[in-house]
């Protein structure tokens, strides 16, 4: 049977520059949470790209839960590293502060309530879903090609102002600039497709971008992927079918746009291509090819409680297995290797000595009315958390600065 929160070991995953820088001040309030509930984790900043699929490969086989406090990257490199870990216990919950989170809205996560993150990541609800395997790699919402990557690729230079940085790439690609044309073949299911196309996406589920639900049947845990492909078509056309597709997913009246579901694919550009799996983007050279496949109930997801009654989740019904199905290969180890203790100590260290603040004083509000010191003490608990987050997570990236222009 699943354990308890206080019984299970934690592995708390914090990217530090997803959303803005967002995600440090986030984390820390995660971190001042888990201290108060009493559980047992481990609490570690990412550092550049691929560190977290490294940490979860060297060290989850330790722990019941890694969190991923960051975005759909970030946790597509822990789901990478929690697929090469051989236990069937080890479980993901989300902590979302990324741009778009995609993941965890499809998971039924509020990326607005840090209360209910909370409490899915100490709660017993699990879904176990579906995976996309492409060639070793795995993504868990969507692995396209096309203009929507090359609009994501445009839009990194100005990715600290997230969503509106996106549109505004989107705009001037669409206005301003001369975009690309993908020539792919798709081999699925006995069939072939070789065309111009402007969007091809594979999904596990539906919603992606935040907005966009670019294939609305597709399910998370039904063993199929879905396919939405868009024939090459002019700008103006595609820029009214990606306002359809925000609209509940409506585009699909165009005799330009197609779906299918597939569980196996082999993906041949014909031409250079942007690719985007989970949010990041990649370029492919004409004449790669790729495999793709459908990887049935591969990971098992913490989620709020609640969204497992949701009907407008992406999910078929299936009975949770109350136990894990997969035996462990690796037996665990006894403690947390000492490498990981020092380093989760000293990112622990440097948090609570940020975290210092002033406390408050009963004597200075003493004159105040009962009722007054009442609705003191309730906002006291309910936003102070939230400043110290904020401050702290300042003084950390003033720190973190003087260090990097220390060592330049």
């Amino acid at each position: 049977m699943p354990k308890a929160g206080e019984d299970r070991r934690y592995l708390v995953i914090v990217n530090p520059v997803s959303r803005g820088g967002k995600a440090q001040e986030e984390g820390i309030w995660l971190l001042n949470r888990l201290k108060k509930a009493g559980v047992d984790y481990e609490f570690l900043f990412t550092e550049r790209a691929g560190h977290a699929e490294e940490m979860v490969v060297k060290w989850a086989e330790d722990f019941d839960v890694v969190v991923s406090v960051s975005g759909d990257g970030t946790t597509n490199e822990i789901i990478n590293g929690i697929m090469k870990v051989p236990s069937a216990e080890l479980k993901l919950a989300m902590f979302p502060a990324g741009t778009a989170d995609d993941f965890a809205r499809n998971m039924g996560y509020d990326r607005k309530d840090k209360e209910q993150a909370l409490r899915a990541i100490l709660g017993d609800a699990c879904r176990t879903i579906d995976l996309i395997r492409y060639d070793d790699r795995y993504a868990a919402v969507t692995w396209g090609l096309g203009v929507d990557s090359e609009i994501a690729d445009g839009a990194y230079k100005w990715k600290r102002f997230r969503i509106p940085a996106y549109f505004y790439s989107g705009l001037r690609k669409c206005f301003f600039e001369e975009r690309k044309k993908y020539h792919v073949r798709f081999d699925y299911e006995g069939q072939t497709f070789e065309d111009w196309v402007l969007i091809s996406i594979l999904c596990n589920a539906p919603l992606f971008g935040r907005y966009i639900k670019i294939h609305p049947d597709a399910k998370m845990n039904d063993g199929l992927l879905g396919l939405t492909i868009g024939r090459e078509m002019p700008n103006v056309y595609g820029l009214v079918l990606f306002a359809f597709a925000c609209l509940n997913g409506r585009h699909g009246f165009s005799r330009l746009v197609s779906y299918h579901q597939v569980r196996n694919m082999r993906v041949e550009c014909k031409s250079d291509t942007y690719a985007q799996i989970d949010g990041e983007v990649y370029r492919f050279d004409a004449g790669k090819v790729i495999n793709i496949s459908v990887v049935p109930q591969a990971l098992r997801v913490l989620v709020p409680a609640e969204s497992l009654d949701s009907k407008k989740l992406p999910f078929v019904y299936r009975e949770e297995p109350p136990e894990a199905v997969q035996l462990r290969l690796i037996p665990r180890r006894e403690g947390v290797a000492e490498e990981l203790e020092e380093l989760s100590r000293r990112v622990k260290a440097r948090v609570e000595k940020a975290l210092e603040v002033r406390r408050w004083r009963p004597g200075r509000e003493a004159s105040r009315s009962s009722k007054e010191q009442g609705r003191q003490v309730a906002l006291f608990g309910r936003e102070r958390e939230e400043r110290s987050a904020r401050r702290a997570a300042k003084r950390i990236k003033k720190e973190m600065r003087k260090l990097g222009d220390g060592g330049g």
